[in-house]
């Protein structure tokens, strides 16, 4: 016999979500304050073409030196990977509450974002 969903749910998982969009956008942009106050005090000169990407090492130790191109670019890495964070809790949420439904369409959606990372990095678009 299936089991019904809570019906709490819904509160559950968008309680999730928005805290995980909150969190996200208060770290990226303090992130981002600190990189700009970091190049305003240093006048280091932040240039608004393309730069070269860090790797993680380098760029959380430049964070952790706080350099401001670093700081930055952390910034941005948290402000993109706060949706796929979403989707994550969103999907755990759906499997707790017990709506497999929900665990299924998010798992799609959770597999399609990875499945476009990888075609990323092997260079295929």
């Amino acid at each position: 016999m299936p089991t019904m969903p809570n019906r709490e749910a819904p509160a559950n998982v968008y309680s999730a979500v928005y805290r995980a969009l909150l969190w996200g956008m208060v770290v990226s942009t303090v992130l981002y304050a600190l990189g700009v106050g970091q190049a305003l005090w240093q006048g280091t000169t932040i240039t608004l073409g393309p730069v070269t990407a860090l790797g993680w090492g380098a760029m959380l130790g430049g964070a952790l030196r706080l350099d401001a191109s670093s700081l930055m670019q952390l910034a941005t890495v948290v402000l993109i990977l706060t949706p796929v964070a979403r989707v994550v809790l969103a999907l755990c949420a759906f499997w707790r509450d017990r709506d497999y439904r929900f665990v299924v369409v998010t798992g799609i959606v959770l597999a399609v974002i990875g499945l476009t990372v990888v075609l990323g990095r092997l260079g295929l678009h």
